[in-house]
């Protein structure tokens, strides 16, 4: 009997072993990287008027990690008698990592899409025009909670146990600044706030390194959607710029 006990206590404690750890779900979420390529699907505009402009530049400060961080918030473990619980709570902060393309660059050839597909002035390529547009991306970040809970019971010669990863919902928010130039001068200047909420992932998966891949995911489709968002106000206000100036 005093070995059988020993022997429940010691799978107890292989099962709260095998909450996820911070290092393995940071691990798993810099695995891979994912593309914040979006549909474009603005009203396109047929008529352009004869103003040309080009970038000059997209300013990106050192806002993110170059990778996903996990920090652990808070964790306990209780060995009882005839029940073991544990809970693990962490906060994953997106990383570089995370993104198939550069962001400056993205952002760059977003932008001179968005212009050829629903401004309703042209992008000059050749650098030539009287007016230059300055980007910076004011503020980038996504993060959300990851949560390993369960527990472990056991009553003579009966036991069993339930754990569960749930991720999410992570908070995406980006912030972007424009400046249109002629020469030296500022013609117009605005800047855009965009935030996008996930959806938590509570559904049970029985491999935790795809619901962390699944997280990641996640947290770059709410990315791609706020640059989407952004990009189609910076060209609406510039629009709306160009529509009086005729």
């Amino acid at each position: 009997m005093k070995n059988y006990l020993i022997s429940i206590i010691f799978i107890g404690l292989l099962f709260f072993a095998s909450c996820t750890s911070t290092r393995v779900i940071q691990k798993n979420m810099n695995s891979d990287s994912y593309s914040l390529s979006y549909l474009k699907d603005s009203k396109i505009s047929k008529e352009k008027l004869d103003f040309n402009v080009s970038i000059d530049s997209v300013v990106f400060e050192s806002l993110m990690n170059d990778t996903t961080k996990v920090h652990k918030l808070k964790g306990w473990f209780i060995p009882l008698v005839l029940v073991n619980l544990w809970n693990s709570q962490n906060e994953c902060i997106q990383g570089k990592s995370m993104f198939e393309e550069d962001i400056p660059d993205f952002l760059q050839a977003s932008l001179i899409e968005e212009i050829n597909r629903s401004g309703n002035f042209n992008y000059d390529s050749l650098n030539n025009s009287d007016y230059q547009l300055e980007i910076s991306i004011d503020e980038i970040r996504t993060q959300g909670p990851y949560e390993s809970k369960g527990f472990f019971y056991f009553a003579f010669f009966v036991y069993g146990y339930s754990y569960a990863d749930v991720a999410g919902p992570a908070t995406s928010n980006l912030a972007v600044t424009y400046k249109l130039k002629k020469g030296d001068s500022v013609l117009q200047s605005n800047s855009f706030y965009s935030e996008k909420i996930t959806e938590q992932i509570n559904k049970r998966y029985t491999n935790t390194k795809i619901l962390q891949q699944d997280y990641a995911i996640s947290m770059v489709e709410a990315v791609s959607y706020n640059f989407k968002n952004v990009i189609e106000l910076i060209i609406a206000d510039l629009n709306d710029y160009f529509d009086k100036e005729k």
